[in-house]
């Protein structure tokens, strides 16, 4: 039959401008910092030395010397240019990236004297002081202190000067050589080096046998005891007080020239030395009394690397060990082998890269090449080292080096390399975000996020839906796994074993997601809408913003007389240069050329920022038959997805093809665009938008000449914010009925009449319509938004904040079992509130009357004394703020909202009273508080982060929320609830847990007392009691669980989801605390189990009859609960397809997890819409 795609509601998953002297953004990280980091693994770094005869050659030479003034080059940042087009200040200190053009990456501090002199036990200021170059842990953005979490790379201006100034006479390669290795290792920290050199035999003319581990008994303070340059932690003792740094540089010193060159034969030894394998050729130095190498490699997670320093071409690879790998040597398959294996060192390093330790562990070997002093007779050791450190091959990188200063140039540019792959190891990496989700009629819309090293990335991805609620690909095939029952097989017919690592709902490798032909899975980076806007020519893109004083909106880079209308100081920037690049940045280009290619005007290699909170939503524009066809077709299908981004602003996506309508930069974000390109994730748009539809003739199609609307308001949640007291954030109403066409109608802030008590806008709006007068009004719910100055400075078991709210350290996640300090109330608080704002009015044909400007209706905010207004009122309780979402009932089914429920993150539940046509009469009032709990005193600290969920029952409505501190997911001081109130709408006092019953044992389905007090009949008589207001289930069986989603509920269950921190991990291959998740089912009146989730319990004896699950097996408390993966899950959603099917999806990680509900009648939740 035909398919008609009608105005519907999707299914959602959860989940002023300034000067140049902007205030600091919000940057803290919140929920996100499960993905934090243990400080990174070593990388063992194995450095081999060319010590053939030809290295007694010459080059120019010239070591670097701090007392030196060399001649500036206009390679560097200004502390105000986003360009390395400045000249090096000798005593200013620089980032320095992977790059090859011997520049600056970016700004640090004007002087090395400012620079920390602590860094994870080393003196970074000394470092770079004395050799112009540190490598390690890396600094504060103005090197005044020390993250020991990640590493970076630094110079003085005076060293990249160097390196950029001609080599002055003639010196041994191999002197110059050894003078550059031991600055190296000197200045870089947080390195393990080796050290390995060809091995010759007592008559090495008859040819070299591969390489061998350097040795000294030179060391001072250590004569005669001998050194064996193992990779190692430079920092650990080689003997009393000398470390290894020292003893590695006298070995260094004595290295010296003769024989020949066998490359491939001693890249081999240094392979078996990285397996802890024997050694190939005879060679002795480091060998065990079991006769193999000590393998540097501790972990799997791990980074292995071979420098291979050389002359010339290979002269003495010759033995048949190189034939035992891959197909008698010919790793590369070019036919070149087993002929001639002087050109093996290639297919070596392709081994290599791939090779296992003897215990299996892949290696994944990375090799580095570089050519000293070749000249241009050497083309075949020049083809030779390029093969060999190839993409294909050794996946390091050939660097040509011709004087001393071109050598600790690429000995630079290695190490710099080297820790910017180790860094994205230990960034958190987050496939798929599970709070960004829309489900929706045949189709899912998935927003992703990873961290990268410069900036956050995300996409927007779409996939189907099967007549039998499978998700599907773009081909029709099934794009995840399903395993609902944890058996390890996939639940459908072939029944496929999961691969490893995967689990329910993770994606297939082989997906393809709609809008691209690449199988792009649950990839970043690859395919989806991401990847067109990649291909985009950036200049093509239709950005919109507002000036401060604007009231109608232009491109971002309108001109006016030649210049920007969109002015540096809009944009806290030092001038129009500057601004230029940051507007052409924000449209995509490669402003800053970031991949060095010197091409500012290209695309850049990613554009999309993170999608991290903002749902995606859907709005269809006109009614079609559905086909494929029909929907690839954009003259047929006119939907509109949007969606906000990390990367600054709304981006509006047609649905036909995935390609970008225009996007909306809100202007109180414009001064810090400038910070999308960091490493420490900013927010813009980060919040997700509400819709009001009118269709007049209910037909889908949108269409203005009957008047029909399409309005869009969103909030930014800490997007344009601020770090101290007071915070602030804003509201945005857009007319999209011409979706090509956004016209802007209004925006909100604490700035605005009326609304002062705004905060971050974190609530979603609740559009609604409410009777005012004789009018029938098209309303915007809000809660006045997180406290963001304040709320992050409180963690743990207490309802009071630190005595300053001056910016909270964004390094400070609350993380364990622990409390925040203070003992006062806020500082400068805000968001303690919860406003009604007018979108429309409605004649009496129901056509809406869009409004222009901000209008409040009324409002319930904090205020010293108890006032009632027209307006609102003002109540000296409410102390915290509302950043959630306001559920909205029309408890008399009138068509109108006239009853409000509100969480704050005191714990707290508010109702108002919003029926009466009389604003005046409007009220309000405190109805639970879930601090402190039956524990005393101390138990408290719970905050409410998310809408209540209602269900009305005859004489009362239950009200389900769970308690969680989003915020700092990692903290375990406090011991959170689920809840279930009922509420007659005749409560006087409010409630606390006092009055409800604690069902966290489940004793209606364990007891076995038959009659009397604790039998069933008793507990049933106090659940129903009517001095009783419903039930609650402690999170008491596991650290730190949390609810950090709305439940849902469905066919009489009540669905919550938690996360729980994991034990903090000492392992360095585990990035974060993903910790778990888990999904409870409940049944809604009495908090039971419903479904059999633990099997284990079902031999044992049966206590009771509520006990007994219908499909077979024995119902207790284990049973409310299974563990659906790791990472904050999403809510759960209820799938319902055209044939009536159902499934419950939660996005869990990286998956989106089914679930099949019970079967039985529906129990629908609450909520408002209207057209």
């Amino acid at each position: 039959m035909k398919k008609i795609l009608t105005f519907n509601f999707v299914f959602m998953i959860t989940v002023l401008v300034a000067s140049l002297a902007a205030a600091a953004p919000d940057q803290y990280p919140g929920d996100s910092s499960i993905y934090g980091v243990q400080a990174p693994l070593q990388p063992n770094v194995l450095i081999v030395i060319d010590n053939s005869g030809s290295m007694t050659g010459t080059v120019p030479g010239g070591s670097y010397n701090p007392a030196t003034s060399y001649t500036a080059v206009n390679k560097c940042y200004s502390s105000t240019s986003k360009k390395n087009n400045q000249p090096c200040l000798a005593n200013a200190v620089y980032l320095v990236g992977s790059d090859t053009d011997k520049t600056a990456d970016g700004y640090v501090n004007s002087s090395v004297n400012n620079i920390s002199t602590s860094c994870n036990g080393v003196n970074p200021r000394d470092i770079l002081q004395t050799t112009g170059f540190y490598s390690g842990r890396r600094l504060s953005s103005d090197g005044t202190s020390c993250n020991a979490r990640r590493t970076s790379s630094y110079a003085t201006g005076n060293y990249i000067n160097y390196l950029n100034t001609p080599g002055s006479g003639d010196v041994q390669k191999i002197v110059v050589a050894k003078d550059v290795i031991k600055n190296l290792i000197q200045s870089t920290n947080n390195v393990k080096f080796g050290l390995m050199q060809y091995y010759y035999t007592s008559s090495y003319a008859s040819g070299a046998n591969g390489g061998e581990l350097v040795t000294t008994t030179s060391v001072p303070g250590a004569i005669g005891t001998t050194y064996t340059a193992e990779v190692k932690k430079m920092e650990d003792i080689f003997t009393g007080t000398i470390t290894n740094r020292t003893a590695l540089l006298k070995a260094v010193e004595g290295i010296q020239p003769n024989g020949y060159t066998p490359l491939g034969e001693t890249l081999f030894e240094a392979g078996r030395y990285f397996s802890g394998g024997t050694p190939a050729f005879g060679a002795t130095n480091g060998v065990s009394n079991g006769g193999t190498y000590t393998s540097p490699v501790e972990n799997t997670c791990q980074k292995h690397y071979i420098v291979f320093v050389t002359d010339g071409m290979a002269t003495a690879d010759n033995s048949n060990v190189l034939k035992s790998i891959c197909n008698n040597g010919d790793c590369d398959a070019d036919g070149v082998e087993p002929g001639d294996l002087q050109h093996s060192m290639d297919d070596v390093a392709k081994y290599l890269n791939s090779q296992l330790t003897k215990d299996g562990k892949k290696l994944d070997i990375v090799t580095f090449t570089i050519g000293f002093g070749l000249s241009g007779a050497d083309a075949d050791a020049v083809a030779l080292l390029t093969r060999t450190a190839n993409p294909t091959h050794g996946k390091g990188g050939y660097f040509a080096a011709n004087s001393q200063t071109d050598l600790s140039a690429a000995f630079t540019t290695i190490m710099t390399q080297i820790f910017s792959v180790n860094s994205s190891y230990v960034a958190p990496v987050v496939p798929v975000s599970p709070q960004n989700r829309t489900y929706g009629g045949s189709r899912i819309y998935m927003g992703f996020f990873k961290p990268t090293s410069t900036n956050w990335i995300g996409n927007l991805k779409k996939f189907g839906v099967d007549a039998g609620t499978n998700i599907v690909d773009s081909d029709g095939n099934y794009a995840t796994w399903e395993d609902i029952d944890g058996d390890g097989y996939d639940d459908r017919a072939p029944h496929a074993t999961l691969p490893t690592g995967t689990v329910n709902g993770s994606f297939r490798t082989t997906s393809k997601s709609f809008w691209n032909s690449v199988t792009d899975a649950g990839e970043v980076d690859e395919g989806g809408i991401g990847a067109l806007l990649a291909a985009r020519t950036a200049s093509t893109r239709n950005i919109y913003t507002l000036t401060p004083t604007g009231t109608s909106l232009i491109p971002l880079n309108s001109t006016s007389s030649g210049s920007y209308v969109i002015t540096p100081a809009m944009l806290s920037v030092a001038d129009t240069t500057e601004s230029a690049e940051l507007i052409k940045f924000t449209y995509g280009e490669d402003a800053y050329d970031a991949n060095g290619n010197g091409n500012t005007t290209e695309t850049r290699d990613w554009v999309m920022g993170d999608v991290l909170h903002s749902r995606p939503v859907i709005v269809n524009y006109a009614s079609y038959v559905f086909s494929s066809l029909n929907e690839e077709n954009c003259s047929t299908n006119k939907t509109l997805i949007y969606v906000g981004s990390n990367d600054g602003m709304l981006h509006a996506f047609n649905d036909c093809d995935g390609s970008e309508a225009w996007s909306f930069v809100p202007p109180e974000v414009l001064p810090y665009l400038q910070n999308v390109n960091n490493a420490d994730n900013s927010y813009f748009v980060d919040s997700t938008v509400s819709t009001y539809i009118y269709n007049k003739l209910n037909d889908g199609n949108i269409n203005p000449a009957n008047g029909d609307k399409v309005i869009l308001l969103f909030g930014t949640r800490r997007g344009g914010g601020t770090a101290a007291a007071p915070t602030g954030g804003g509201y945005y109403a857009l007319d999209v009925t011409d979706p090509a066409s956004p016209v802007f109608l209004w925006k909100i802030s604490n700035a605005t009449a009326g609304f002062s008590e705004l905060a971050e806008s974190w609530s979603e709006p609740k559009i609604v319509k409410m009777k005012i007068g004789t009018t029938s009004t098209i309303a915007a719910i809000i809660g006045a938004g997180y406290d963001n100055a304040n709320e992050d400075g409180r963690y743990g078991a207490t309802q009071t904040f630190p005595a300053t709210a001056a910016g909270v350290d964004t390094t400070d996640s609350g993380s364990g079992a622990v409390t925040s300090s203070g003992t006062s109330g806020p500082t400068s608080p805000k968001g303690r509130g919860v406003y009604v704002v007018q979108i429309a009015t409605l004649a009496g044909t129901g056509v809406p009357t869009v409004a222009t400007s901000p209008t409040r209706i009324w409002g319930y905010t904090y205020g010293a004394t108890v006032a009632t207004t027209a307006s609102g009122i003002t109540d000296p309780n409410m102390t915290f703020s509302l950043p959630s979402e306001i559920s909205a009932i029309d408890s008399k089914n009138t068509g109108f909202a006239d009853i409000l429920y509100a969480a704050d993150t005191g714990g707290n539940i508010w109702r108002f009273n919003v029926g009466n046509t009389n604003t005046a009469l409007w009220t309000g009032k405190k109805i639970f508080s879930s601090n402190p709990g039956s524990g005393g005193s101390s138990d408290k600290g719970r905050k409410l982060f998310y809408k209540p969920s209602v269900v009305t029952e005859p004489g009362y409505r239950m009200i389900y929320f769970g308690t969680g501190d989003r915020e700092h997911p990692l903290n375990t001081h406090v011991v959170d609830r689920m809840y279930a109130l009922k509420d007659p709408n005749t409560i006087s006092t409010t409630k606390t847990e006092s009055d409800l019953l604690d069902v966290t044992s489940d004793a209606l389905q364990t007891t076995t007392i038959a009659s009397g007090i604790g039998s069933v009949a008793d507990l049933l008589s106090q659940l129903t009691a009517s001095t009783n207001f419903g039930w609650y289930i402690k999170l008491d069986q596991n650290s730190g669980e949390k609810v950090l989603a709305p439940p849902t509920v469905f066919n009489k269950v009540v669905y919550f989801t938690t996360y729980a921190p994991g034990a903090s991990s000492t392992d360095p291959c585990v990035a974060g605390n993903l910790g778990t998740s888990r999904l409870y089912a409940l049944n809604y009146q009495t908090g039971e189990a419903v479904l059999n989730y633990d099997k284990a319990n079902d031999s044992g004896t049966l206590p009771n009859k509520r006990a007994i699950y219908a499909g077979g097996g024995i119902l207790a408390r284990s049973d409310r609960v299974k563990t659906t993966g790791s990472g904050i899950p999403s809510g759960v959603v209820v799938l319902i397809t055209p044939g009536g099917q159902t499934k419950l999806l939660t996005g869990v990680g990286g998956a989106i997890a089914g679930e099949t509900p019970p079967p039985g009648g529906s129990i629908v939740p609450l909520y408002w819409r209207q057209k």
